[in-house]
């Protein structure tokens, strides 16, 4: 079971940490919104699914990043990559690297209440794998929405699998400081 305290840190953490990670590479305050349900997409827009698993032995998180492939996303992710110009595998691993940063922050937090906290690797599915979440037979999904002021603006779908007998009720410190980063790679 989890409780709706701890969806609401879980919600909450995400939203922080991509906030955070977008804001590095653009100029305003990126805004973060949950949303009841995903916009339908043009299915002429090529997207990006990139994922990422979140796991500890009471819990499991799918984070779905869903991209569209645009102008926007693409000169967000150069100066993300510090590149002026990103071939396709370029392209590719920044798509990973926002991914892996924005959800290592979150792994980071996790960790100060879950002994043990792993976190995948990202990886690419094809984008219409995300209406097949419910074979996940998540416990609690939320949507997110994510926009910054440079045009860039992808989806969240969160999914959070328990067992029928983990009790998962925590919270997070919600007034913790914007932790320092230099974007070092944590090895496990």
């Amino acid at each position: 079971m989890l409780t709706p305290r701890s969806a609401h840190a879980i919600e909450w953490l995400f939203q922080q940490s991509i906030i955070e990670n977008l804001r590095a590479d653009s100029l305003g305050t990126p805004q973060v919104n949950l949303v009841a349900q995903l916009p339908a997409h043009d299915s002429r827009t090529q997207r990006r699914l990139v994922v990422l698993n979140l796991s500890s032995y009471q819990f499991r998180i799918v984070a779905f990043f869903d991209f569209a492939d645009r102008d926007a996303t693409r000169r967000h992710l150069a100066r993300h990559a510090r590149s002026d110009n990103l071939d396709e595998q370029g392209l590719l691993d920044a798509y990973a690297e926002l991914v892996n940063m924005i959800c290592g922050k979150v792994n980071r937090s996790l960790c100060e209440v879950f002994r043990h906290v792993g976190m995948s690797t990202p990886f690419f599915l094809e984008s219409d794998c995300a209406a097949h979440l419910a074979l996940l037979q998540p416990t609690h999904t939320t949507y997110l929405d994510a926009e910054a002021d440079d045009g860039v603006r992808f989806a969240v779908t969160l999914c959070v699998c328990t067992s029928e007998s983990a009790q998962i009720d925590f919270d997070v410190d919600r007034s913790q400081r914007e932790e320092e980063s230099a974007g070092e790679l944590e090895l496990f």
